[in-house]
């Protein structure tokens, strides 16, 4: 019976490491993003522990060999598990507050949230060996069995996570279901009191466990006030959120699809053909140039804002959409007043760098607003794919572009780079701040790429304003679209190769855009900070009355 509650112990702690490490990467995209300093934050952190674990275990084994020690390593780790939903956003919140950067950043959430339950996982195979060796001369068998089956462990959460938790339940609920999970295999080979200890914190978090989630909004450039939470679901590329919000000003329900706790797209519910976010009214620059448009490609759907304005405006212009997560299409046509039957729109699953080089159609405007947090995704931003963009664009064709940017000379490295790099392939680059000029911060910047040979100049723009499609982009006819122009100083052309596209968010600083004067900690949180932190509390009791610390 020892011998499968040990097996069972290396099994599941192996399982529990690797779906906690794919799991750290939906805890920190909120905020940080999905870029290479957060993988890399969680694989190097994570490695980290569990070689500390593997140390601290072997010697602790050592010291105290039996089951009862190693059980309560796997309650602790289960209690600092079951504790992340409530540590998660006060521990983000803080880390943001301290502005080490987009790179150093991700290091400190994975270091404080994740490291100490790798640690006392990774302590399980090395505490396991000892307590599975009899004899010296079956020491390597013994080690060698056991960290395969933790390995095994490993495979099996990886796979299970990846295509089979994430896409059903929620990360807070899995997370939650791997601690009481934990808890579960320490319970078998704990002792009668801390038994009755471990049942009664499993009847109670059941109940506590809404109580210790929270969400928080995090906004880039616009603020609404969420209402209801109509609809949530975690996809294979998001957390996918549908709330309603009451608008003021209007007199009206805004409905809003947030992705990864970022706002990407809202619909008035009482009038549906009003713009929400000014920025898609830009997409309509392209038939300032060519009113004669009859195809057009949109790389990312959201909530085809654009599109659904296309199709109402354009009587004679046919539409694709390409859109990679399939649950943002689903919600579209079922919370956003999408009609997928429509003759004239065409919508397609998938990368849309992928969707354009398996097809032979050309465009006369494709528009690229493509998001993964608050950036494009970076092989939608190399001179290798604006290449595969003009083989698909007729002689007049035109790319526009929505890209998050400052406008300032310190912050504007990234839309310089892309700026830069467009011009490799496009005549003519134009650039459009949505909050104009004068607002420097961080904004929504569209740039519009023709393969048109002659350059205009503001004022050419500014006699352009008299057409029907001008009409369409609110403020056209009195600041020319706030067109300027930039500086192109040594910003790196970005490609396949090399694209520092995260080091380049400056004015991002992979952080959402908070108030100064906003508190470090809500006084919302602060009972679920208590909470956590009496579970920490009844951790170290444990590891104390173990001898561990």
């Amino acid at each position: 019976m020892n011998q499968l509650r040990l097996l069972l112990c290396v099994f599941i702690s192996g399982a529990a490491v690797m779906a906690l490490e794919l799991l750290g990467s939906r805890l920190l995209a909120p905020v940080f993003g999905n870029s290479i300093f957060v993988w890399g934050s969680l694989i190097g952190v994570v490695l980290a522990a569990l070689s500390t674990g593997y140390y601290l275990g072997g010697r602790l084994a050592d010291r105290q060999p039996n089951l009862h020690t190693l059980s309560g390593l796997i309650l602790a780790a289960g209690l600092l598990i079951v504790a992340l939903p409530a540590l998660t956003p006060p521990v983000l919140d803080a880390i943001v507050k301290l502005n080490v950067g987009e790179r150093y950043s991700p290091v400190l959430a994975t270091i404080f949230l994740l490291a100490p339950p790798s640690i006392l996982l990774g302590m399980v195979s090395p505490f396991a060996v000892r307590l599975a060796t009899r004899t010296v001369e079956r020491v390597g068998g013994a080690s060698g069995n056991l960290y395969a089956l933790s390995t095994l462990g490993s495979i099996v959460g990886t796979f299970l996570t990846v295509f089979v938790l994430i896409p059903e339940f929620g990360v807070n609920k899995i997370i939650l279901a791997i601690g009481m999970t934990l808890l579960i295999v320490a319970f078998l080979g704990l002792g009668s009191r801390m038994k009755v200890l471990v049942l009664i914190i499993l009847i109670i978090l059941p109940f506590a466990a809404p109580y210790m989630v929270s969400r928080r909004l995090t906004i880039a450039a616009y603020t609404l006030a969420l209402g209801d939470t109509i609809y949530e679901t975690d996809t294979p590329y998001h957390h996918l959120q549908i709330a309603d919000s009451y608008d003021l000003a209007h007199q009206s329900t805004i409905r809003i699809l947030i992705l990864d706790d970022n706002l990407h797209s809202a619909m008035d519910l009482k009038d549906p053909n009003r713009t929400v976010f000014p920025y898609t009214d830009y997409f309509h620059l392209g038939f300032l140039l060519n009113p004669n448009i009859t195809r057009v490609l949109f790389i990312g759907g959201g909530g085809f804002t654009g599109p659904k304005k296309f199709l109402r405006n354009y009587p004679s212009v046919q539409v694709d959409v390409v859109e990679i997560d399939p649950e943002v299409i689903k919600v579209a046509e079922q919370y956003f007043l999408v009609d997928a039957r429509d003759s004239r729109l065409h919508i397609y699953t998938g990368d849309g760098r992928i969707f354009l080089h398996e097809i032979a159609q050309k465009y006369d405007l494709i528009v690229l607003d493509a998001y993964s947090r608050s950036y494009v995704p970076f092989h939608l931003m190399t001179a290798e794919f604006f290449k595969e963009v003009v083989g698909h664009l007729n002689a007049k064709g035109c790319v526009i572009s929505n890209l998050i940017s400052g406008i300032s000379s310190n912050d504007d490295q990234l839309l310089v780079a892309e700026v830069n790099t467009m011009h490799i392939v496009f005549p003519n680059v134009y650039i459009f701040p949505v909050s104009g000029t004068s607002v420097p911060s961080v904004q929504n910047v569209i740039l519009l790429a023709t393969l048109l040979p002659q350059h205009l100049s503001e004022a050419d723009f500014e006699n352009l304003t008299a057409t029907d499609a001008a009409t369409r982009i609110p403020g056209l006819g009195v600041d020319v679209m706030n067109y300027f122009m930039i500086s192109q100083n040594n910003s790196p052309i970005l490609t396949d190769n090399y694209a520092p596209v995260e080091t380049l968010l400056n004015p991002m600083n992979g952080q959402p855009i908070t108030n100064d004067q906003e508190p470090l900690i809500s006084w919302m949180e602060e009972s679920r900070i208590i909470a956590a932190l009496a579970i920490v509390g009844i951790i170290f009791v444990i590891l104390r009355k173990k001898k561990v610390i």
